[in-house]
């Protein structure tokens, strides 16, 4: 029983002061869980550590981070800290030792940040804690997603928050992008950048359907971004920019960890396979019939419960995918969300394929930054884009293409010399 560091989600409102528009939880409202409910969620996971015979957490699990959502989680910052204040004593109280190795995360909007119940929790938990602020970028593109209840901008207030969590040592990001946003990645991403930001987590939305002119949008503004990075010799964490993107994928593996693997709990204490998968997301009647029960009645106690489990994990890259995906010659690293497909299909184990040009931009992007971060500064590896030259003409123009070639050719050379390669 594998269990080394396991991820659990406390949906813990459905409730959220902000209006996003592109916002894939569809069914908010203002329900959200008690703190019996937390309770007996924490009772049901040391439960498992102490029977030993799940393979969700047991005594193999090592590390256990506490993940709290929304809605918006800091609507509820009372309620966290009670929980993890729970979680902690009840872990020293059983003699359990996960309490050492558990970490409090949430990424937040920062509209209640300087509220008095959010200031305790962080006085409390800051050195156990991950927190990210969602600052999408550039005030102008912020504030034409990201609206408050009363239909204005939310960026004064989730930048002051991010200036206030430095202190500690909190400089990480959330940003979200969509096609209509592509052309403000550049000067949002730099502007991150500049205020210090150590690892940003951006990634474009998986439900619009991204076209090549989206593509070349995207390239144009991550080669800015790998300029910029370069010629500054910054050392920061860019999810956009992953070396690991591109290639042919070398296993069969479901890429998406939403299928029961961040289990996540709703506010009345149902267990669903991640958030995607809850009320919130998706509505009551696709909820249910991936439920896998609750703290309360138990999970998989029904035959129901547990074929939606054995549904799930019986899915993989070549089960869900089509041929096209199968074929791809970049197709390591470009994602997909389960419980996306779920709501779109009626089924996880069917692709939605609405990325496809966003990542191949992201492919080319990816070798570009690499392959002129290891000619001038060698402190990473060069990459050989592996993408046919029609989809990189279809992205880029020809003069484009060529100058990405000409720095992937000299990157190889100079590879090659330094190995030894003739």
């Amino acid at each position: 029983m594998k269990s080394v560091c396991r991820n659990v989600t406390f949906q813990i409102t459905n409730a959220c002061n902000l209006q996003c528009s592109y916002c894939y939880e569809h069914h908010k409202s203002t329900e959200k869980m008690t703190l019996e409910t937390g309770k007996k969620i924490v009772d049901y996971l040391l439960d498992l550590y102490e029977k030993n015979d799940s393979d969700f957490i047991n005594q193999n699990t090592r590390a256990v981070v506490l993940d709290f959502i929304g809605g918006e989680p800091l609507l509820e910052a009372p309620l966290i800290e009670k929980i993890c204040d729970y979680w902690f004593a009840e872990c020293w109280r059983r003699k359990i030792p996960l309490a050492p190795f558990t970490r409090i995360s949430f990424a937040t909007n920062g509209q209640l940040w300087f509220s008095p119940e959010a200031q305790s929790l962080f006085a409390k938990y800051h050195e156990l804690m991950s927190v990210t602020v969602s600052i999408d970028g550039v005030q102008e593109l912020h504030d034409m997603y990201r609206l408050d209840e009363a239909g204005k901008g939310s960026f004064s207030r989730a930048w002051a928050a991010f200036q206030d969590g430095k202190k500690y040592g909190w400089y990480g990001s959330k940003m979200t992008f969509v096609p209509g946003s592509f052309k403000y990645i550049a000067d949002s991403i730099k502007m991150m950048l500049n205020e210090g930001c150590e690892s940003i987590s951006c990634n474009y939305a998986y439900e619009p359907v991204y076209e090549p002119r989206n593509g070349r949008t995207l390239y144009d503004q991550l080669k800015s971004v790998s300029d910029y990075i370069v010629e500054k010799r910054l050392d920061v964490v860019l999810t956009i920019l992953d070396s690991a993107l591109g290639g042919k994928s070398k296993d069969d593996k479901n890429f998406c960890g939403g299928t029961g693997s961040m289990l996540c709990f709703a506010p009345d204490g149902s267990a669903y396979p991640c958030v995607r998968y809850a009320p919130i997301s998706v509505g009551t009647e696709k909820a249910n019939k991936v439920r896998f029960g609750s703290v309360y009645d138990g999970l998989y106690a029904t035959e129901n419960q547990r074929q939606a489990k054995a549904d799930l994990d019986a899915i993989t890259r070549t089960s869900q995918s089509p041929q096209e995906c199968l074929d791809c010659p970049v197709s390591a690293g470009c994602g997909w969300c389960s419980g996306l497909n779920y709501e779109l299909f009626g089924t996880a184990n069917k692709r939605f394929t609405g990325i496809c040009w966003a990542h191949k931009a992201r492919v080319l992007a990816s070798a570009y930054y690499h392959n002129r971060r290891y000619i001038e500064i060698g402190d990473c590896l060069p990459i050989k884009a592996e993408l046919p030259e029609l989809d990189a003409l279809t992205i880029l123009p020809s003069w484009e293409y060529d100058e990405f070639l000409e720095i992937e050719k000299k990157a190889l050379a100079k590879f090659a010399d330094a190995v030894g390669i003739s």
